[in-house]
């Protein structure tokens, strides 16, 4: 990726957004997973955020080469671009009086990029969580036996899956956390459920594929349920399920946490990169 300066553009609408990433979601869609499915998301429904923005870096040839999206009240986030890149952004957001609660995705351009809005904002900076992407290349499996069987969630299961969901977005994202509903996950059978004696233990869900790639995520077995395998059952079996649609899988995981990056990487998923969230102060 060259490390010219760009040209940015500000784009303001989800169908525009999912228009001028398009060709990087092809050719980059690990990179760009979280924002083809947030902006999916937002072109479905546009009240989900408010006031939603990304910035599409271009090159001397108008090439979209780098994306960027801040959906309030979470931290820009940094899908594809140079640390120069990312730097060239946040000095056009900081010498515009921008407001920015953090900044978040990929390592080296988030951190370049706090680094600048730093200097220029004299905010201070700190680090809230260190994550690891990961990729399956292979089919996965689960070194130990697990009681219970895999099944796709139902339109029956929607009030238990928006249940168990809210708990594991307000587990990440803190108490006051709203999650978005997956019922159109589990319309599409995205939504993962293990059975154990006749109940359902543990839940995932799959993204919709970009480019190809669906990220495995929501993985969520409720506090006195754990212990017995169930995630690593549900991980393994929505992954191979997914495979068997013709996508390919990816996740992200909380590289404080070793016993599930220890879990992911015995299943078969690959550690491919890394990416970190900051919080500015002022």
């Amino acid at each position: 990726m060259p490390s010219t300066a760009l040209a940015f553009t500000l784009i303001t609408r989800p169908g525009e957004a999912r228009a001028a990433f398009a060709g990087l979601v092809e050719r980059e869609p690990e990179a760009l997973s979280v924002v083809a499915s947030v902006t999916e998301s937002l072109v479905v429904d546009p009240t989900r955020f408010t006031g939603p923005r990304w910035w599409a870096g271009r090159d001397a040839s108008g090439s979209v080469v780098a994306a960027f999206m801040h959906t309030p009240p979470h931290p820009l986030h940094i899908a594809l671009a140079t640390p120069e890149q990312a730097r060239g952004l946040a000095a056009l957001l900081a010498d515009h009086g921008d407001a920015l609660p953090g900044v978040g995705g990929l390592r080296s351009p988030a951190e370049a990029f706090a680094d600048d809005w730093v200097s220029r904002t004299g905010a201070s900076a700190s680090v809230v969580m260190e994550v690891g992407r990961f990729d399956l290349p292979a089919r996965p499996r689960v070194p130990f036996p697990v009681p219970g069987a895999f099944r796709p969630a139902t339109e029956t299961d929607s009030e238990l899956v928006e249940d168990w969901h809210q708990q594991f977005y307000e587990a990440i994202e803190g108490p006051t956390a709203r999650a978005t509903s997956l019922n159109r996950h589990i319309a599409q059978g995205r939504v993962g459920l293990w059975e154990d004696d006749g109940r359902a233990v543990s839940m995932a869900y799959a993204s919709p594929a970009s480019g190809g790639v669906t990220r495995i995520s929501g993985v969520w077995t409720p506090p006195p349920l754990r212990g017995h395998g169930y995630a690593s059952g549900v991980v393994a079996a929505l992954s191979i399920a997914r495979q068997d649609a013709g996508e390919a899988c990816m996740l992200y995981t909380d590289l404080a946490n070793p016993t599930s990056n220890a879990i992911y990487q015995a299943m078969g998923y690959r550690r491919v990169g890394d990416s970190i969230s900051i919080a500015f102060t002022a």
